[in-house]
């Protein structure tokens, strides 16, 4: 069985110490790819470095996360980043909105229009996008469809309903549900429903290590390698087989961010 991370950290400081034995592991367990996702310019030079060192196995997505945001320059940073050209880049992100910790009117209007900007980016470079959506869905809602994004989506860890996912789906948005650890605990009953429910040609397999790991592993680091769980819960869920569920997944994979 072959399996693709779509969404990870292997440049968080989680791993430094030994994420050779990581991805090792990694690929014992039939991952095949990952893809890194930087949110700010240091978290970027670490998965150069990655590429770098596994080019035929780490990848890399690029944007301004949420909380990070600035102001316009991080938008002509991003335009720098796509320019470079010695990274495996294959999508912009993680951008979108997080409204977790409340922040300040002000600072939503900030959040909403660098969100925007990014996915015009995005959409100039015919790059995917992995969004960030975290007590959040309405106004990144309102914003994907609004723009009518031309670009495929990746709702990275999707918490939302399976109503709001068939929302996009109808709306025409080219959008993919990326779902990992979580579905495996005991009270993901909305997140089982959208597996079940949702067309298995929108779903992503991620893992957002070192965070979420599924069970059994739950409350420790999380690690590519555990996304074998996930598969098994998908399965169980699906009623697929583990193997073809694999090649399913890895296909949609492909085809959102060429790899």
């Amino acid at each position: 069985m072959k399996i693709i991370d779509t969404h990870t950290h292997l440049n968080d400081v989680a791993f430094e110490k030994d994420v050779e034995k990581v991805i090792e592991k990694a690929k014992e367990k039939g991952v095949i790819k990952v893809i890194n996702s930087a949110d700010t310019l240091a978290s970027f030079e670490n998965i150069k470095k990655l590429s770098s060192l596994y080019p035929e196995f780490c990848y890399g997505t690029y944007g301004v996360h949420p909380n990070e945001v600035k102001g316009e320059n991080d938008l002509i940073e991003l335009e720098k980043v796509i320019k470079d050209k010695t990274i495996n880049l294959v999508g912009v992100g993680e951008i979108g909105l997080d409204y977790h910790y409340n922040p300040s009117e002000e600072n939503k209007e900030l959040q909403k229009r660098i969100f925007i900007g990014q996915i015009k980016i995005a959409e100039k470079y015919n790059l995917p996008i992995v969004i960030h959506s975290r007590d959040a869905d309405f106004d990144t809602f309102d914003i994907v469809t609004k723009l009518k994004v031309k670009v495929p989506v990746d709702l990275h860890c999707y918490s939302g309903s399976y109503e709001l996912a068939m929302r996009y789906i109808a709306n025409g948005i080219d959008i993919h549900f990326g779902i990992g650890g979580v579905v495996t605990f005991k009270n993901a009953k909305r997140l089982v429903e959208v597996v079940e429910k949702v067309p298995t040609e929108r779903l992503l397999l991620e893992t957002d290590a070192p965070y979420l790991a599924p069970t059994p592993y739950r409350g420790q680091r999380n690690e590519p390698s555990y996304l074998k769980e996930v598969i098994k819960k998908f399965s169980q869920i699906k009623n697929i087989e583990e193997n073809e569920l694999s090649e399913m997944l890895i296909n949609n994979t492909k085809r959102v961010f060429k790899i």
